[in-house]
């Protein structure tokens, strides 16, 4: 859900369209990705991966920057989670 809020927050601050979101729609992504982003059981590496994506998205810059940051979140997750096997070259199951 922590990758999901932050996503979510990212489409907003960066939409498809010019006017795309509202700026209490954006304000309301931005609080749920905090909110859940700082929740005491995401393992360690996902909180420091969700604080530097949203740190990302709030410079509100470069939507290249911010997407590979949301990009360093997904793998962190995907990481957490049991099963998860590495392959070689950046293959993955």
């Amino acid at each position: 859900m922590a990758l999901h809020a932050v996503a979510l927050y990212e489409a907003a601050v960066f939409p498809l369209r010019p006017g795309g979101v509202s700026p209490d729609d954006r304000e309301l992504r931005r609080l749920i990705a905090y909110r859940f982003t700082a929740r005491e059981g995401l393992p360690q590496r996902v909180r420091v991966a969700a604080a530097e994506a949203l740190g990302a998205v709030e410079q509100s810059q470069d939507a290249k920057q911010a997407q590979a940051a949301v990009w360093t979140l997904n793998e962190a997750v995907r990481d957490c989670r049991p099963g998860f096997i590495h392959l070689h070259d950046g293959q993955s199951s």
